[in-house]
């Protein structure tokens, strides 16, 4: 982050361009294409969208046991997620105090500390400084190494930390320490699904990775509207006429909608309890499925067997490598009679995702070229009512 050139909103997007996108959805036009191509507004957003909020960064799983680290990239920083012996989850800025060098590079378990690979400089787990190695230098000619050295204080010099929580199987972290407190900023979540028992979701051990070449927002956006479902994931079937976009505050927008089948569930894994045991409503549609897209990063899909996970790491303008995870409804997450069918709601939204890649790349290829054109983007109101929510909300957060 360039602190010597702080970037405004309104270097990229003029007051005009911004009344548009403010417009109604049926009228509004969108961002404009340099909002995706210009690494200079990704910049903008690591001054002040990334930093200021809470960000996923892992899962609680890449740390499982005390004395588990790992490296994570995200947006320009490089951190430290760390469990310590008492079980505590940890993230640190991954920058030794000495002279800058990265502390870790590679996953590790059952660590005892953190050292640095340069000079041997030592950290425990909850960042502490605990060894300078030998650097006081030799003692009289004897020989002798010092660890010690007027003006060194440990004290004063362990990993900085960042500001983090966990929720939902998420690590989230705060970068600038000065957001919100996680619980507030959440709330808007728990208040639109009060009937979800989240504390009956259970970790699987089921993951996938993948990368989208695109920008993060365009990525988010191919999530969040059920537009494109016949065109693109004809699996998925026939929609049936249910489904709204909303906007909680600042913290999320969704979609939620009904199906006639619902073809992302297992057809034997245990339902969350406020659904009885019933596949189909008295309307004979599927449940409501729901999905949040927590800005800036973190995607929750709320079905009604299965929870799926999803971080978003922005890492340059053009590339946004993905990560899911999966949760299913108490013992149903580890029960060997229920591993198929794990398995085949993993493979499913694997083929759905892996569907959208060729889009987001092609639509990015896209953005620049209608950019130098002057050429505006639209929406439905109906389908993408979510897509116009999360553009606005996202000036919103820049223009904070």
């Amino acid at each position: 982050m360039s602190l010597m050139n702080p970037l405004h909103l309104d270097d990229f997007v003029s007051t005009e361009q911004l009344e548009r996108l403010r417009r109604p959805a049926n009228e509004a036009e969108g961002l404009p294409g340099r909002a995706f191509a210009d690494p200079g507004f990704f910049e903008l957003e690591r001054q002040k969208l990334f930093p200021r909020g809470w960000m996923a960064v892992a899962f609680e799983s890449d740390v499982a046991a005390p004395g588990d680290a790992t490296p994570v990239s995200i947006a320009g920083w490089d951190l430290i997620v760390a469990r310590n012996r008492q079980g505590e989850i940890k993230v640190f800025h991954n920058i030794c105090r000495h002279r800058s060098m990265t502390v870790l590079r590679e996953p590790c378990t059952k660590a005892q500390a953190l050292q640095c690979p340069w000079h041997g400089w030592t950290y425990d787990l909850n960042g502490r400084l605990i060894a300078t190695p030998d650097i006081g230098g030799m003692d009289g000619g004897s020989g002798k190494v010092s660890a010690e050295q007027p003006g060194i204080e440990k004290a004063m010099l362990g990993l900085q930390e960042v500001r983090s929580v966990t929720w939902l199987h998420f690590v989230f972290v705060n970068i600038d320490g000065k957001a919100e407190p996680f619980e507030t900023f959440i709330q808007p979540v728990l208040e639109r699904v009060p009937d979800h028992d989240l504390s009956q979701v259970c970790y699987s051990g089921l993951e996938t990775q993948a990368q989208f070449d695109g920008n993060w927002k365009l990525a988010i956006e191919t999530g969040c509207e059920d537009y494109h479902l016949p065109w693109v994931h004809p699996q998925i079937g026939e929609r049936s006429g249910v489904f709204s976009g909303d906007r909680g505050g600042n913290t999320y927008v969704s979609i939620a909608s009904k199906r006639e089948k619902e073809v992302l569930t297992g057809d034997s894994l245990p339902l969350f309890p406020h659904h009885n045991g019933k596949k189909l409503g008295d309307d004979g549609l599927s449940h409501e499925i729901i999905l949040f897209f927590i800005v800036p990063n973190a995607i929750v899909s709320i079905m009604d067997d299965h929870v799926v996970t999803n971080i978003y790491y922005p890492m340059a303008h053009d590339r946004t490598p993905t990560r899911r995870a999966f949760h299913f409804i108490g013992d149903a997450a580890t029960d060997e009679k229920h591993r198929q069918t794990r398995e085949k709601v993993r493979d499913i939204w694997i083929e759905v995702g892996e569907q959208d890649f060729p889009m987001v790349r092609e639509v990015q290829t896209k953005h620049a070229q209608r950019d130098e054109l002057g050429m505006p983007t639209r929406f439905s109101a109906y389908w993408e009512s979510a897509v116009h929510h999360f553009q606005n909300l996202v000036v919103d957060r820049l223009s904070a």
